[in-house]
Formats: structure tokens, C-alpha cells, sequence
């Protein structure tokens, strides 16, 4: 028979290593919902979009414009955290994706949160393209599907072929405009003090390297600020300028169409001038100077340059034809026809405020 061991066996002379290698055994076994939540990735929850055949090149049907209305309230309610648009090049050189884009973001919904699908064609082709983009994210194949209700169901059948499960959001057949008011700040004191005016003018001063694809969210401010101003029927019309040269496929002045037929302004009331049709602020602001108008611009249109007293420069008088008469000194020696006279300043470039004195100028940021 052994001898009993000795209680200064029995005892654990040093307890430390071995807490701390339990800790870690029970650390390496805790599932993944015990550790902290900033750890873990947001789980993604996307509405799909489908696109409906637009207008025209830059106008939206109310169809669209209620599917975007529906994608929008989901967004709004944390029910999905991700948009996906899709419809291609049905119309022109705006895809129906954009079109939905460009109303989304001018809704309030951060770009980043809406992808785009610009090649389908088709309803068979929205579900194909759309499986494929979940599959290069490696995203569960489920969500939400919106459209109007006599389309879901083909479209359900189409979706479910490409192994998705998604839930029906039925948008309105037609936008109205009781819809839209929610997404207008109709009690803003540029809208409730606004006098009547013959215009609403809504000028983007933007000049970058880079294309704007969509409303900056201060532009999106600003043109929420213009449909709010024209539902409230402050002027019968809104003229859409930005600056002469912009790059990218599509003229800025289009793309502030279709943020506001999609905030329920009709297109008949919006003037949309094209690229290179007033080459600064200032020739606008001539062909139109017979009437008042409110501004909406950015507080960059301070400075941007608006054209020589309105307008560009004068051109000198061809060799040959015969100049008007030039007040003050003669030209300089062995200048053309028409030059201003020697010694002269040339014309000052004026500020857009400066070539529109008379209008009201609301800088919105």
C-alpha cells in the first residue's frame, strides 16, 4: 500500500500559469457572436432596384421615380443597407442604373451605399448581372426585390432562378406629388420667405479634374431647396446652368433634370441649358435679363469668373471692314481695326453676383 501524498504535493505552488492558460482555452472556444461587436463585419442587407425604361434621354418616368421612392423609405428605416440598381442603356447615353443613382442621392441615400448595374437590358438580365455582382462580393443571395406589383412576380420567378431568396416591396404605380413633399424641408426660411419670382435659377459653379456621376449631397441640398421652392409655387419655372465645360458623358445641367423630375417637378418647367450654349454666368444672366429670379448656388460661384462685363470679350474688326468709332484716344500704332484705344485696361472679368445684380442670390452649402 502507497503512503498517502504529502499535502505540499497536492498543493499548486504556482497558480498563475495555469489561469492564464485557462483563459486563453476559454477564449479560443467562445464563439463568434461572444466577442465584441465592433469586431464583427455589418452583416449587408441590400434592396435590388429594377429600372423601368425612361422618358426620355434625361427624364425619369413616375414609375421609376416610385420604385426609387420605396428603395429610398427601406434605406431610410435601416431595413437594407445597400441599393442595387439595376437597368442599362435603354433610352441614350444615360442608363436607367444612373437615372436611379442620381434620384437616390438627391433623396439623401450616401453614394456608396448604391451600386450600379448599367449593362442589363432586360429583366432576365437584371437578375443574371445582379447574381453575379453577389457572388464577386461573396454576398448571401438574399434581400429585398422592389418594383411595382404586377412585376414582381415574373420578376420573383427570373431571381429565384439565379438562387436568390428576396422579399416583395411593392412601390406605388406612380410617384405623386404627396410622396416627394416628405423629402422637401417645405418650411425652410429660403422657401417660406421667397417672394414670387419669374425664375428659379439653379447654377453649379463645379470645376474639377474628375466628373461629378451624381448630385454632390450640397447640390442634392441645393436642388431639394429648388423643388421645394417651385411645389411651393414661388416661380413657374427653373433654368438649370453649370459652368461651360464640365467633363464626363453627361452635361451637369441634364443630370439636375433628373434630380428634380424626381422630385416631382415636372419637365416642361425645367430649361436645361446645354453645354456651351451660355459659355459664362454672365451671358445667361443677359439672355434672361428682362426677368427677376432666385439663385440657388454654391458659395464657390462667389468667385468663379462670369465673363467681361457679362459677355466675352470683343473680337477685333476684320481687315478690311469698317470699325465703329472708338471713344477716347485712337489706337495704338499698327493695331487692328476696332482695338481699344492705346493704353487702355482690358475689360475686368466679373463675378456671376455682379453680372446679375438684380436677382436674389441664395448661397446654400
Amino acid at each position: 500500500m502507497m503512503p498517502p501524498m504529502s499535502a505540499s504535493i497536492l498543493r499548486v505552488r504556482h497558480p498563475f500559469p495555469v489561469l492564464v492558460f485557462l483563459v486563453l482555452l476559454l477564449l479560443s472556444a467562445a464563439p463568434l457572436s461572444a466577442l465584441p461587436e465592433q469586431a464583427q463585419a455589418p452583416a449587408v442587407r441590400v434592396a435590388i432596384v429594377l429600372g423601368n425604361a425612361p422618358a426620355g434621354t434625361d427624364e425619369p418616368t413616375t414609375a421609376q421615380t416610385a420604385r426609387c421612392l420605396k428603395a429610398y423609405e427601406l434605406y431610410k428605416s435601416g431595413e437594407v443597407n445597400k441599393l442595387l440598381v439595376t437597368g442599362g442603356f435603354t433610352r441614350d447615353h444615360i442608363s436607367e442604373a444612373r437615372m436611379m443613382k442620381i434620384a437616390l442621392v438627391t433623396f439623401g441615400v450616401p453614394p456608396d451605399d448604391i451600386l450600379e448595374d448599367e449593362f442589363a437590358s432586360s429583366t432576365i438580365e437584371n437578375g443574371l448581372f445582379a447574381s453575379k455582382m453577389f457572388e464577386e462580393r461573396g454576398w448571401a443571395k438574399t434581400g429585398i426585390l422592389v418594383s411595382q406589383q404586377y412585376h414582381l412576380p415574373r420578376s420573383q420567378g427570373i431571381f429565384q432562378k439565379q438562387g436568390f431568396t428576396l422579399k416583395d416591396a411593392a412601390a406605388a404605380d406612380a410617384a405623386s406629388l404627396e410622396s416627394v413633399l416628405p423629402l422637401l424641408d417645405m418650411k425652410a426660411d429660403q422657401v417660406v420667405k421667397a417672394q414670387p419670382t419669374d425664375l428659379i435659377v439653379v447654377y453649379e459653379p463645379y470645376r474639377s479634374t474628375e466628373p461629378m456621376h451624381w448630385p454632390t449631397m450640397d447640390l442634392a441640398k441645393r436642388l431639394r431647396l429648388a423643388a421645394a421652392l417651385y411645389h411651393r409655387k414661388a416661380a413657374p419655372g427653373i433654368v438649370l446652368y453649370n459652368d461651360h465645360y464640365t467633363r464626363g458623358a453627361v452635361n451637369l445641367a441634364q443630370m439636375m433634370k433628373i434630380a428634380l423630375v424626381s422630385l416631382g417637378v415636372p419637365a416642361s418647367s425645367l430649361t436645361v441649358v446645354a453645354r456651351g450654349e451660355h459659355r459664362f454666368f454672365g451671358s445667361l444672366a443677359k439672355a434672361y435679363a428682362e426677368r427677376s429670379a432666385i439663385v440657388l448656388t454654391s458659395p464657390a460661384a462667389k468667385t468663379a469668373p462670369a465673363g467681361f462685363g457679362g459677355m466675352r470679350p470683343p473680337a477685333a474688326t476684320p481687315p478690311g471692314a469698317s470699325a465703329p468709332p472708338t471713344a477716347g484716344a485712337p489706337p495704338a500704332a499698327g493695331a487692328p481695326a476696332g482695338a481699344p484705344p492705346a493704353g487702355a485696361k482690358p475689360p475686368a472679368m466679373m463675378t456671376p453676383e455682379q453680372a446679375a445684380p438684380k436677382w436674389t442670390w441664395v448661397y446654400v452649402q
